[in-house]
């Protein structure tokens, strides 16, 4: 069984759980925001953190808030553009931009500080989409050359994500209908030996010099995720399932 059929079947165990330990009564909060992301790849083709990897995105969540629990979920979907290093070439960074889709089921456990603030304990497990949006160099001398994708060999677009976080709510926004809030997640993406070997021709502008690399896109990318979060809690109260009490018959 492949790791990601793995993650597949967990993530459908996982949303199942979540809705059978859901209480009755509950209301459907929906959460629009703006994430400001640091990709940090690791494998044997780069040995550098930075090669200007700052990402811009954007999130919507849905989330089932029983009254008076700690523990709600969420479903969270984001999007936006990133780009990750496929190969170090002396002083500069190939590096691949990509078009990316997060579909993350979490779990947020809410604790009370300081004067009736909240901090949300998240974590959760979900699937990470990378489209190609185009290769290029960075670094001291990337503007002097030029990189080609020529092909890709066992391209998946589809990795398996582990996302764990804090999220800030300030105590007078605590059980507002419209409140804001701030967090901090680390998404940890796994990419499998194998899978997804790109073939590029570097070029000098002059012509004067190529050179062919053949780097995969493997390892692990721990992903720092700073964003802001507008909530918006659906006024009207839903019963999700309860139980039959023949008392009341």
């Amino acid at each position: 069984m492949t790791l990601k059929c793995t993650f597949s079947r967990l993530f459908i165990l996982t949303l199942l759980l979540f809705v059978v330990a859901l209480p009755g009564r509950a209301q459907v909060e929906i959460a629009p925001g703006i994430d400001l992301s640091y990709p940090l790849m690791f494998n044997k083709y780069n040995q550098r953190l930075n090669y200007g990897q700052v990402s811009f995105g954007l999130r919507f969540g849905v989330s089932y808030k029983p009254a008076g629990t700690q523990f709600f979920p969420t479903l969270n979907f984001m999007f936006g553009r990133t780009r990750l290093p496929l190969q170090q070439i002396d002083e500069n960074v190939a590096y691949e931009n990509f078009n990316y889709k997060d579909l993350v089921l979490n779990g947020n456990y809410v604790l009370t500080v300081n004067n009736n603030n909240s901090l949300y304990i998240i974590g959760g497990i979900g699937f990470t989409y990378l489209g190609g949006a185009g290769s290029k160099l960075s670094g001291k001398n990337g503007d002097a050359s030029y990189v080609t994708i020529d092909s890709v060999s066992n391209q998946v677009k589809y990795m398996p994500a582990i996302d764990l976080g804090v999220e800030y709510v300030y105590g007078d926004a605590v059980n507002q209908k419209i409140y804001m809030s701030v967090g901090l997640n680390f998404k940890y993406v796994i990419f499998l030996n194998g899978d997804n070997t790109y073939h590029l021709t570097v070029e000098d502008y002059n012509k004067q010099a190529t050179l062919h690399v053949d780097p995969s896109l493997t390892g692990h990318a721990i992903v720092p995720t700073f964003y802001i979060t507008l909530h918006y809690l659906l006024g009207k109260e839903i019963i999700f399932w309860h139980k039959h009490d023949s008392r009341y018959e």
